[in-house]
């Protein structure tokens, strides 16, 4: 993937998955959540939960409400990104934390043959270079400070749609 850092894209894509851990070498996808944004607007999202083929840890379903239940009539991570990648199109990404996503995201990918040549921004990365000195990143964090809704944090889409409206506030500085 191609790792920039410039905050200056009007139209990009915003991803957030929800997984069952934080190591990508153990862990899977358990929702997707993006937001696609158009010369500065919001015009769409895509967010749907994933089976992970293995049970989401107590810890985990108590933080983000996603249960095993709630996943397990869905199609697994190879049969979604097709979809996802059609809503990606040739835009930038962007992510919180962008190396966490896109670790889930090359690794995915490579299950189905396929890789992106995207750009991928990071809210978290430019707000560290644009606001120095904050007692925290974190996307709940930056959120509050810029005043920015965040209404269901560590849902997919919410988090995505959140990072959206931050990558274009952090524009603004």
């Amino acid at each position: 993937m191609n790792y920039v850092c410039n905050g200056t894209y009007q139209s990009f894509v915003c991803l957030d998955f929800e997984t069952t851990g934080l190591s990508c070498n153990h862990d899977c996808v358990t929702e997707i959540g993006a937001v696609k944004v158009i010369d500065g607007e919001l015009v769409s999202k895509f967010s749907t939960l994933v089976n992970p083929g293995r049970p989401i840890p107590p810890r985990v379903v108590a933080l983000t409400g996603i249960t095993n239940d709630m996943v397990e009539d869905h199609p697994r991570i190879e049969e979604i990104l097709p979809l996802f990648l059609g809503f990606l199109g040739n835009l930038p990404l962007v992510c919180h934390n962008a190396k966490f996503d896109c670790k889930f995201l090359e690794r995915d990918l490579a299950k189905t043959f396929r890789t992106i040549e995207n750009p991928v921004d990071d809210t978290l990365r430019l707000a560290r270079i644009k606001c120095p000195g904050l007692p925290a990143y974190k996307l709940g964090y930056l959120t509050d400070y810029f005043q920015i809704p965040l209404s269901d944090a560590h849902r997919a889409w919410c988090d995505a749609e959140a990072t959206a409206r931050l990558y274009l506030k952090l524009q603004e500085i």
